[in-house]
């Protein structure tokens, strides 16, 4: 069925050095002897590739497994898999499961990945999207890649609400997982101070969080500094020092961001507005670690660490901000990467959008997924908006799908998501320039 490939050159940290590599097929029907050895051609030569049954695998069977790759198996399969996977990686293993689904069955995906996830049931996993094992074949190297960090952060929607409804931020991807470890090491090396670099609708606010989970202390506050800040400063430092009762007249005691984050985090998003009244107030919080809330007589130290966040890049920073002042926040940064540059992120994010979409629908029949071309254009998509975009766009397609206005409402097409990526994510913007970004480059299609 398929020629032999010459083998890719593969990362010598990156991808399995030794070991087997177990590929199984929920039914027997998806992978021939053929397709077998045109796998086996494209792992490194000391991996052995074995063709297997996804019902006959136990979990011994894994022990010595570096990666599991399921092709195309249905939810049944893949829990199969996952819960034999989860519980190798209890014991110390280290074994990868790369889930394979078609385009047309992301809906599916997207209900599986959101029980695993909310049951925290999802570690050690790899997506891919393809329709053909040669499109597998194509894709896998870029997936040989163990998992080492969580596969989500859940978080509550509102983290200002108690016992709010928790979401999933998704880190498949290897660029996010990078992220994650990093972060995690400024939480348990004592970096009290971060700069969250990233686009709109990157996932600033659940880094921060992941950052919080990380300490394991205090309380995680968030406060909009562009949204707060009226160039009121009596305002602005009570709202992040607080103030005592008298401070005006019938004020009561009021406690600020800094005194509710006790020994936690204060994420302080939008802050390319830290100017006028919130630069004065944090700089007398940051020059010597001590804060004074409005109207009282004594200073309190500043207890909490500080996580900064903006979507304008770097060079707008250092152009609208008073160096002098810029430089006294003394923040690591860490570069978020756009949602372009995590193709399993985007497939997570797709997948679990739909599924979301389908959920309550009544009188409409919801597509089960995307066609080829549609998947196609999704992963081309530069996506100066992030998740945000992306799913406003499966918003609009899903509809215009649902409600029969194209040929065939069983699967969103090329059309459906061209329309939503025009009203929500135009390949020109004038706001486009001034967002942080780590695609440096024109982006290959190559994936």
């Amino acid at each position: 069925m398929f020629a032999r490939k010459q083998r890719p050159a593969i990362d010598a940290g990156a991808g399995p050095q030794q070991g087997n590599f177990l590929i199984a097929v929920d039914d027997g029907r998806h992978a021939t002897a053929e397709d077998q050895r045109a796998l086996q051609a494209v792992l490194p030569e000391n991996a052995r590739c074995t063709l297997r049954d996804s019902a006959a695998i136990k979990g011994r069977d894994l022990a010595n497994a570096q990666f599991v790759l399921a092709l195309f198996a249905d939810a049944q399969a893949m829990d199969r898999l996952a819960d034999a996977v989860q519980q190798v990686r209890e014991g110390g293993g280290t074994t990868t499961l790369i889930l394979v689904v078609q385009p047309s069955a992301l809906a599916a995906l997207g209900r599986w990945l959101s029980q695993r996830a909310e049951s925290e049931r999802l570690v050690g996993t790899r997506l891919m999207v393809a329709s053909t094992i040669i499109e597998v074949i194509e894709q896998l190297p870029r997936r040989l890649i163990p998992v080492q960090e969580c596969n989500v952060i859940r978080m509550p929607q509102s983290t200002e609400i108690e016992n709010a409804p928790k979401s999933s931020f998704f880190t498949f991807s290897p660029q996010i997982q990078d992220l994650i470890r990093r972060i995690r090491a400024f939480a348990d090396n004592g970096i009290t101070r971060a700069y969250l670099l990233g686009g709109p609708g990157s996932g600033k606010t659940s880094l921060a969080y992941y950052y919080y989970l990380s300490r394991r202390k205090g309380r995680f506050v968030s406060v909009n500094l562009l949204a707060e800040d009226t160039g009121d400063k009596s305002a602005v430092k009570s709202l992040l020092c607080g103030h005592v009762p008298g401070a005006f007249p019938g004020a009561g005691a009021r406690a600020g961001a800094f005194d509710i984050a006790q020994d936690g985090v204060c994420f302080l998003d939008e802050s390319h507005g830290v100017m006028g009244a919130v630069m004065e107030t944090l700089m007398e919080a940051l020059d010597n670690g001590q804060y004074m809330p409005y109207g009282a007589a004594a200073k309190r130290p500043l207890k909490c660490a500080l996580i900064f966040a903006t979507n304008r890049s770097w060079e707008h920073l250092l152009s609208s901000v008073n160096i002098d002042e810029f430089t006294r926040l003394g923040a690591a940064t860490l570069q978020v990467p756009e949602l372009c540059e995590r193709e399993e992120d985007l497939i997570a994010v797709t997948a679990t959008t739909l599924a979301r979409l389908a959920s309550p629908c009544t009188t409409w029949d919801p597509p089960t997924g995307v066609d080829p071309a549609a998947w196609q254009r999704i992963r081309d998509c530069r996506w100066h908006g992030n998740v945000r975009a992306l799913i406003r766009t499966l918003e609009a397609a899903f509809v215009e799908t649902a409600t029969g206005a194209t040929s065939r409402n069983d699967l969103i097409d090329d059309v459906a998501i061209g329309r939503g990526i025009a009203l929500w994510e135009p390949a020109e913007h004038h706001s486009h320039a001034i967002y942080a970004s780590s695609v440096d480059a024109p982006r290959s299609t190559e994936r």
